[in-house]
């Protein structure tokens, strides 16, 4: 399920361009990010697109935590509520579509995603600030974030697992966003759609309470599930997802991100000074992490959207949200899926699809065989095996 954030999930899941890029902290794309997230959040960090007329605050930190969740800070230390933290991103928000070539939201448009999350955290007893953190992870809050698809289709803010509201469509660009698509944009990643879970469906699945249980449900969004662990920087995916969360929900808006699991985070600039009455403009280009999980070709959010653009590295989509429906988990098959991996053999005789805490060594013993065959036969697996998607068929068997 993740991020067009920069810092984002990755989304698999954008997950990359959003994450501070949502959005890919691994691939979530994230456009970020899940499994799904290839789609823009692989952390998509758009935190490195520093605009003007705002000071960091004492609160614009990062705190790099690993670990399940349970000592990470608790929910009386964050923002102290949505409209100061929607406030503090604005300005993120309202710049975030520049770099997928479209026009940047305006502040009708803007207004509208802050009441669309309001509305939603109503129907779903969902916090308001979580929802806008994943979304910031996702697609930094593009209205007009490309859909991606790559086996899995990942739209809109939130880089949802199929769902049917976008103004980003195969190139189909609406500006402007009307207010009942951007509602049903954050609807689909929270609620879920019938393709896949969405946050409500993550947090009902995550451990603990408090907290902590919001921090495990960021991650199993980005990545379909949380490790056998209980670590939510381990597993596939964005590494640095929950992470990337919990300082959102605490502040994080322009600072330098310390996390590196996904790689080197870009430098945090200073926003400039700008002059009263001037548009705000970029004034820094976001550089993409070195060692982003994402296939070559693929957008640079998390694991699990598969954008057809290209994306700023660090973006993390929604893992969960993007994992393919077909293909039993639990099995190989012979015949060629329609959920193929980026990057598998077209010479294979056996096929398998990842289920949620399978490793490459775990998958290759299963199957007789070794990592570096694997790698072999599906071309982009990286040497560190964090592309491995669940809810994605690999070739197990060369033909």
């Amino acid at each position: 399920m993740t991020l067009i954030h920069l810092s984002l999930l990755a989304a698999c899941s954008f997950s990359a361009l959003v994450a501070g890029l949502p959005l890919p902290s691994g691939l979530k794309f994230h456009i970020g990010t899940p499994v799904k997230g290839a789609g823009l959040d692989q952390s998509f960090t758009l935190r490195s697109l520093l605009y003007g007329g705002h000071s960091k605050r004492s609160s614009d930190t990062y705190t790099f935590y690993t670990g399940n969740g349970e000592t990470w800070p608790g929910i009386s230390n964050w923002v102290s509520n949505f409209d100061d933290m929607f406030a503090a991103n604005k300005e993120i928000i309202m710049n975030s579509c520049s770099q997928f070539g479209v026009p940047n939201n305006s502040e009708q448009e803007t207004a509208d995603i802050s009441s669309a999350i309001s509305q939603v955290a109503g129907e779903t007893g969902i916090d308001a600030r979580f929802i806008l953190a994943i979304m910031l992870q996702e697609s930094n809050g593009c209205v007009r974030a490309p859909t991606t698809n790559y086996g899995v289709r990942n739209p809109g803010l939130m880089q949802d697992h199929n769902g049917q509201a976008t103004c980003n469509d195969s190139g189909n660009v609406q500006n402007p966003c009307p207010a009942a698509t951007i509602t049903q944009m954050i609807r689909d990643g929270v609620a879920g759609t019938p393709s896949g879970d969405g946050l409500e469906q993550t947090y009902a699945q995550a451990p603990f309470t408090g907290a902590a249980k919001y921090y495990g449900a960021a991650r199993i969004y980005n990545s379909g599930s949380i490790a056998a662990s209980g670590n939510l920087d381990d597993g596939i995916a964005t590494h640095c997802y929950a992470s990337d969360v919990a300082n959102r929900l605490t502040g994080w808006v322009y600072a330098q991100k310390d996390c590196t699991l996904d790689g080197t985070p870009p430098p945090a600039a200073t926003p400039p000074a700008t002059t009263a009455g001037a548009s705000p403009t970029p004034t820094a280009t976001y550089s993409p992490a070195t060692a982003t999980a994402v296939p070559s070709g693929w957008p640079s959010p998390s694991s699990g959207s598969s954008p057809s653009t290209e994306w700023p590295s660090g973006y993390t989509g929604p893992a969960s949200a993007t994992q393919p429906a077909t293909q039993s988990p639990t099995s190989a098959s012979s015949a060629p899926p329609t959920n193929l991996a980026p990057g598998v053999t077209t010479q294979c005789a056996e096929y398998y699809t990842v289920q949620a805490g399978d490793e490459c060594d775990s998958v290759a013993q299963k199957f007789g065989t070794t990592f570096a065959n694997l790698r072999a036969l599906n071309t982009q697996l990286d040497s560190t095996c964090s592309n491995l998607w669940k809810g994605y068929a690999y070739c197990v068997k060369g033909a």
